[in-house]
């Protein structure tokens, strides 16, 4: 059953769309209750039932595997030249 709230709200939308006429407050109820019931039991667009069948890996799975494995570039500590002897600097 669709919460109160939700049903008063898309009530009052759909009153304001028929002009706000007077005497439909129940009408408008009941449409709006039947339209949250009809509605209830579907997914929302961005998960859909299951389709019962073998799960596949996305298409750039083995990229994503790849660039996971590769080691990883450490950042350069601190400016250029601090904390490191000056002798042995090789951007120098």
């Amino acid at each position: 059953m669709p919460e109160h709230r939700s049903i008063g709200e898309l009530a009052y939308r759909l009153w304001q769309s028929r002009g706000c006429p007077e005497g439909t407050a129940e009408r408008d109820w009941l449409d709006a209750e039947r339209q949250l019931l009809a509605i209830q039991g579907t997914f929302p667009a961005g998960d859909p039932p299951s389709s019962h069948g073998p799960d596949q890996p996305p298409a750039n799975a083995d990229a994503e595997w790849k660039a996971a494995a590769a080691p990883k570039k450490s950042p350069r500590r601190g400016s250029r030249g601090s904390g490191s002897n000056p002798d042995n600097d090789a951007t120098r």
